[in-house]
């Protein structure tokens, strides 16, 4: 005599699954079952989102972030409000998240229009950085440091997307480019911060920064170079 295990009822021999329950009787067919529910509960769950396409992706993407900021302006402009019938600490996070954004919307559909995005990702962060400078009081170190460090950050970005966008071969010379752009933006960075502390333009530690990572971006380069005259990877390490 056979019995179901799940629910004790008395089975024929010929019978593959429980009519009462439906639990298959035999243990290969149990485990078929279970492979095919899970498989059909994850499919339920990925299907709604990998129906999207990117662009719908990028839109929920964007729904969320927006809820989420709008929110956290809202919630603390009340918060700061009710406690002091004014508008105190309340404004940076909610300029803030303003420029956040500002810059999701311009990443979630101008992300493939380069100049663009940039120029208003550029645009709304400086204008935070003049803002901030405002609400301390005019003190003037967003015009005279800030925006020119953003800017010259925002330009070797730039010119490193380029380069990337043209590059036809993308491998280690990807990596070569970032090293270098690192290296341009540290001398940026030092000249600019010497510019505005004491009125002169010097670079010291920076060279060393650069002239550490330009020797790895050569090797880097060069051995994308000979990849892409079809050099063997294990012949090239001599592996």
């Amino acid at each position: 005599m056979i019995v179901c295990k799940n629910c004790g009822v008395e089975l024929e021999k010929s019978m593959n699954y429980c009519p009462l329950c439906g639990e298959p009787v035999n243990d290969e067919l149990a485990e078929i079952q279970y492979i095919r529910i899970r498989k059909s509960s994850n499919e339920k769950q990925l299907t709604d989102f990998q129906k999207l396409n990117p662009d719908e992706k990028r839109k929920v993407f964007w729904a969320i972030s927006a809820i989420i900021l709008i929110s956290g302006i809202m919630v603390t402009f009340i918060i700061d409000y009710l406690s002091a019938y004014s508008i105190s600490w309340a404004k940076y996070p909610i300029l803030i998240c303003a420029i956040l954004f500002i810059n999701t919307s311009l990443i979630s559909f101008l992300h493939q229009r380069i100049i663009l995005f940039l120029s208003g990702s550029f645009l709304s962060t400086a204008s935070l950085l003049v803002i901030i400078d405002v609400y301390n009081g005019n003190i003037g170190w967003g015009f005279k440091l800030g925006i020119p460090l953003l800017l010259a950050a925002y330009i070797i970005i730039f010119t490193l997307i380029m380069m990337i966008r043209k590059a036809v071969n993308k491998g280690l010379n990807i990596i070569a480019y970032t090293f270098i752009a690192c290296g341009l933006l540290t001398i940026c960075a030092e000249g600019i911060i010497s510019l505005y502390t004491g009125k002169l333009f010097r670079i010291d530690w920076s060279i060393i920064v650069t002239a550490s990572v330009l020797p790895v971006a050569a090797i880097l380069l060069y051995i994308q170079y000979r990849l892409k005259k079809g050099t063997n990877l294990k012949r090239f390490f001599h592996l």
